[in-house]
C-alpha cells in the first residue's frame, strides 16, 4: 500500500486532514484538494471487481442522499496499480459515532427513515442491493440529511455476481445483515434484503440497543442465530400513540422475505401513511 509520502505526491498541493482506519486493502483519508476543496480520496488496488462496481453504481445511477464520485484515476507506483477515487465529502459524523452519545429523538428517527426508504427506492428502480446498511455505513450529515456510504458489496441483480453461487455465507455485517444473505438464498435476495437492515438499524436508533444481539454473543454463529430466532421486543417511541411506527419497523424486521413489505416503494407508501399518526411537535 502506498505510503503517506507517496499520497502527498498524488496531486499538486495536496494536503491530507486525516486518514481513517484501513478497511481491507483500502485507505480511505480526508483531504483537501487543489480543485474540490475537502473531500475523501479512496486508494485501492486496481484489480478489485467490487470497487468497480461501486464506481459504476454510484456515478451511472442518480442516487439522492449518497455521496458524489468527482473523479476516478488509475495510477501505477513501483510496479502496483491503484485506482484513486475523489469523492465528496459529507460533515458529520457516522450514525454508529452518535448513538455512542444516545439514541435519536423521534423526529430525527423519521428524518433516518425516510432518507434511507428513498434511497433503497431509487436502488430498487435500478435493480441494486446494496447489501451493508448499518450505523458505520449512514453519515449523519450537518445539513440535516443522512448519507448512506460504501456500495463495496452492493449487488446488481441484472448483472453476473462477484460471489461465487457455492458460497454457504454471502457478503453482509453480521447482525444487521438478514437472514436470506447470511443463508445466502440468491433467489430470495432483493431491495427486502435492505428494508430488514433499515429495521435493524431503527430499533437501535430509536431504542439505543440492538433488536437482536446483547454485545456478549461468542462468535458470528451465535449473532447469526440469534438474528434468525429473536423476536424484537415491542418499545415505545414518543409520540407514536397508535404504534404505527413500532409495527411498521417490527414488519420491516421479519424474518421470512415475504412477511416484509413487498417492495421498497410499496414500504415508503406504507411509511407515508402512518405519518399523520405521529403525535409530536415538528412532524
Amino acid at each position: 500500500m502506498l505510503s503517506i509520502k507517496d499520497i502527498e505526491g498524488l496531486y499538486e498541493g495536496l494536503l491530507i486532514l486525516k486518514e481513517y482506519p484501513p478497511s481491507g486493502q483500502k485507505k480511505v483519508l480526508l483531504v483537501k484538494h487543489k480543485t474540490h476543496g475537502e473531500v475523501i480520496l479512496k486508494i485501492v488496488p486496481d484489480n478489485d471487481g467490487r470497487v468497480q462496481r461501486e464506481i459504476q453504481i454510484v456515478t451511472e445511477f442518480d442516487l439522492d442522499n449518497v455521496p458524489e464520485i468527482l473523479d476516478v484515476e488509475n495510477i501505477t507506483i513501483s510496479g502496483e496499480s491503484y485506482r484513486l477515487i475523489l469523492e465528496q465529502y459529507i460533515e458529520g459524523p457516522t450514525l454508529g459515532e452518535k448513538l455512542t452519545v444516545g439514541k435519536l429523538s423521534t423526529v430525527d428517527g423519521l428524518r433516518l427513515l425516510s432518507d434511507l426508504l428513498n434511497v433503497v427506492v431509487k436502488l430498487e428502480e435500478v435493480a441494486v442491493v446494496h447489501r451493508d446498511i448499518k450505523p458505520g455505513n449512514i453519515i449523519c450529515g450537518n445539513d440535516g440529511r443522512y448519507y448512506l456510504i460504501d456500495f463495496g458489496i452492493a449487488r446488481q441483480l441484472n448483472n453476473a455476481s462477484l460471489t461465487m453461487t457455492q458460497a454457504p455465507v454471502g457478503p453482509h455485517t453480521p447482525g444487521y445483515g438478514a437472514p436470506e444473505l447470511f443463508q445466502y438464498r440468491k433467489k430470495d435476495i432483493d431491495s427486502r434484503a435492505d428494508l430488514f437492515s433499515i429495521g435493524v438499524v431503527l430499533f437501535e436508533a430509536l431504542t439505543g440497543e440492538h433488536p437482536f444481539l446483547t454485545g456478549n454473543e461468542m462468535d458470528v454463529n451465535e449473532i447469526w442465530y440469534r438474528t434468525k430466532t429473536t423476536i424484537p421486543k415491542d418499545f415505545t417511541i414518543e409520540g407514536d400513540k397508535n404504534l404505527q411506527l413500532n409495527g411498521f419497523i417490527q414488519t420491516l424486521m421479519q424474518k421470512h422475505v415475504t412477511r416484509r413489505p413487498p417492495s421498497a416503494k410499496k414500504a415508503l407508501e406504507w411509511y407515508e401513511a402512518l405519518l399523520p399518526t405521529i403525535e409530536i411537535r415538528g412532524v
